[in-house]
C-alpha cells in the first residue's frame, strides 16, 4: 500500500514549507493513521516506509520516534514498530490530563484576553462552522487546534505548551470521536460556541467549567465506543477538581448501550 503520490514524494526530498523531511515524514504517517490507511495495531515495516516515499532510513526512524513519543506508535520488545492501539484506560488518563490543565488555564487567561483575542476566537469558530458544512474532518482539525491555543495563549509559556502537547496527544482520539459519532460536530460547534461567550463576558470560571465539560463530552462518548458500559471514572474525578461554575454545568452522560 503507498502512502505517498509523485507530489509528496517530491515535497518529502525538499520540503518548501519550511519543513524537514522527518517532519514531513511524520505529517504523512499521522496522516495515513488517522485515515486508517494504518490501522490500529499494524506493524510499520521502516524499509518499506523509506522505499515508499522515496527517502533514507534517518528521517523515517526520526518521524517514528516523533510519533512514538505522542503515542501515535509504540515499539514492541524486538524492536519492530506498530501503530499503538486505542485503549479505554489511555483515553481516560489523557483527557483526565487535558480537563484538569487546560480548564486551570483557560481560568488564567481569560482576565487578559482582549478584543484581538475575541475576534481570533471568533474567526476560528466561522473556520470550524465552514469545514463542518463542508463535511471536512482534516479541515476542521486546524482551526479547532488553533482554537484551543488560543483559549490558553495568556496562561503562560510553560502552560501552554503543556496544554498543546497534551492536545496533540489526544489527537488521534479525538479524530476517532469526531468520524464515528453523528452528533460529534453539531455537539462540538455548540460546546465552542459556549466557552466562546463566557470568555467574553470574561466569566473565568464559567469558560473553566464549559471546557471541562466539552472534553469530558468526547472522552465519555470515545469509551463508550470502545467498551460500552464501561465508567470513565478519571474523567469524572477531574471534572470534579475544576474549580468555578461546576453546578451550572451537568455533566455529559453517557451513550445508552443499544439492545440488539
Amino acid at each position: 500500500m503507498s502512502l505517498a503520490d509523485d507530489s509528496m514524494r517530491a515535497a518529502m526530498e525538499d520540503p518548501s514549507d519550511g519543513r524537514t523531511c522527518a517532519e514531513a515524514v511524520y505529517e504523512t504517517l499521522k496522516k495515513a493513521i488517522l485515515e486508517g490507511k494504518l490501522a490500529h495495531g499494524q506493524v510499520i515495516s521502516q524499509v518499506k516506509l523509506s522505499k515508499d516515499l522515496a527517502v533514507s532510513r534517518t528521517p523515517v526512524r526520526e518521524a517514528i520516534r516523533m510519533l512514538q513519543a505522542e503515542g501515535w506508535v509504540e515499539s514492541e520488545p524486538n524492536k519492530r514498530v506498530r501503530v499503538a492501539p486505542v485503549a479505554p484506560d489511555s483515553v481516560e488518563q489523557f483527557y483526565a490530563m487535558r480537563i484538569t490543565l487546560e480548564a486551570m488555564a483557560v481560568g488564567f487567561a481569560v482576565p487578559r484576553m482582549d478584543k484581538n483575542d475575541f475576534t481570533e476566537l471568533e474567526n476560528l469558530l466561522r473556520a470550524m462552522r465552514a469545514q463542518v458544512l463542508a463535511h471536512d474532518y482534516v479541515g476542521w482539525e486546524e482551526p479547532h487546534k488553533l482554537f484551543h491555543r488560543a483559549l490558553t495563549r495568556h496562561a503562560g509559556d510553560v502552560i501552554q505548551h503543556t496544554c498543546t502537547t497534551m492536545a496533540q496527544a489526544t489527537t488521534r482520539y479525538r479524530s476517532i470521536y469526531m468520524t464515528g459519532e453523528p452528533s460529534a460536530f453539531w455537539h462540538s460547534e455548540t460546546d465552542h460556541m459556549a466557552i466562546f461567550e463566557a470568555c467574553v463576558d470574561r466569566d473565568a470560571g464559567l469558560a473553566s467549567a464549559l471546557l471541562a465539560k466539552h472534553l469530558a463530552r468526547t472522552a465519555i462518548q470515545l469509551v463508550a465506543m470502545l467498551d460500552p458500559g464501561r465508567d470513565p471514572t478519571p474523567v469524572r474525578a477531574a471534572v470534579n477538581l475544576v474549580a468555578g461554575h461546576l453546578q451550572e454545568v451537568s455533566m455529559p452522560a453517557p451513550p445508552q448501550a443499544q439492545v440488539t
